[in-house]
């Protein structure tokens, strides 16, 4: 993209502003969209009262209200500006802190609140860019009364989110499945509820720290990837035609089938006879592996394209 992508958007917001009555600023659903979403509404010095983030996917305007484009993330001043806003923002949290005015809170609760943030804009609830938004802009006039006023509505709606997109990082965690491929790399297919793969890609490469991998999100078009021996993974935002052509690519060693028949006949080892859903009358299986998940597990793939619950 051209440069001027920020100022571009912030011109485009302050026309819009002087003949609407109000307008909805539709950013990219990611962090570095939310955030630069927010630093643009700034920028702007727009009335908080007139305006509201938006998802460019599930925007929706309201009577009166125009749309309004945010500036695109393809452009290395639009990252720079999300930056810009956390960094601002964790400034504002350690007002206040004398254990982060010393230096001695690097991981203490500004992190803690910054992380929260984070988790947030990775949420795909469709009200996630604006509750953002408020919490950052409560932020930025109160400092530190963020990190325990949960009696307020703007704290309360991001620990909410925070807590749903911690949830849902813990079952990508538990519930990806990677595959050995012809080459000895290994590949796996998630389709998480929220965007966690950003989020949960460090675990992984600790665990296959000497081994190239990648991990696929069709739902996010997001894709992590490893190279032997780093302990970070590379991200990088596809388009729907480029996730396609990804998932495409793969190819499961010959070995792979006899791997997972292998795990699929421990899993029916390990049951515990007579406690089928049809003797107790529930399956607490269920509960903890959402059946969401089942189709990429090796031991739930048949129950679940036969569309019936878990075997005894």
């Amino acid at each position: 993209m051209a440069p001027g992508a920020v100022g571009g958007a912030v011109r485009s917001l302050q026309e819009a502003l002087s003949h609407a009555i109000s307008c909805a600023v539709a950013c990219e659903p990611t962090a570095e969209g939310i955030l630069s979403g927010v630093g643009t509404l700034y920028l702007a010095h727009a009335d908080p009262a007139r305006v509201r983030l938006v998802g460019r996917d599930s925007c929706q305007p309201r009577l009166g209200e125009q749309l309004v484009s945010g500036p695109s993330c393809a452009a290395d001043e639009t990252v720079a500006l999300a930056r810009r806003v956390l960094r601002g923002f964790e400034r504002h949290v350690s007002e206040g802190c004398p254990r982060a005015r010393a230096g001695r809170c690097p991981r203490g609760c500004t992190g803690s609140c910054v992380r929260r943030v984070l988790y947030a804009c990775a949420s795909s609830t469709e009200t996630a860019p604006e509750v953002v938004h408020r919490y950052l802009r409560l932020a930025f006039e109160r400092g530190g009364v963020v990190r325990s006023a949960l009696q307020d509505p703007r704290v309360a709606d991001l620990h909410a989110l925070s807590l749903s997109v911690s949830g849902e990082c813990e079952r990508t965690r538990q519930f990806v499945r990677f595959s050995r491929q012809e080459d000895g790399s290994f590949a796996a297919t998630f389709s998480p509820r929220d965007d966690t793969i950003p989020l949960t890609s460090s675990y992984f490469a600790a665990r296959l720290l000497d081994d190239r991998f990648f991990v696929l999100d069709p739902v996010h078009l997001v894709a992590a990837f490893h190279l032997p021996g780093r302990r970070d993974c590379g991200l990088v935002r596809l388009d729907a035609a480029e996730a396609a052509a990804l998932a495409a690519r793969r190819s499961d060693a010959p070995e792979e089938a006899y791997v997972e028949a292998l795990w699929r006949r421990f899993y029916e080892c390990v049951a515990l006879p007579g406690r089928d859903r049809s003797q107790r009358g529930y399956d607490l299986r269920t509960s903890w592996v959402p059946k969401r998940f089942w189709a990429g597990l090796p031991e739930l793939a048949k129950a679940a394209a036969q569309g019936s619950g878990l075997p005894a």
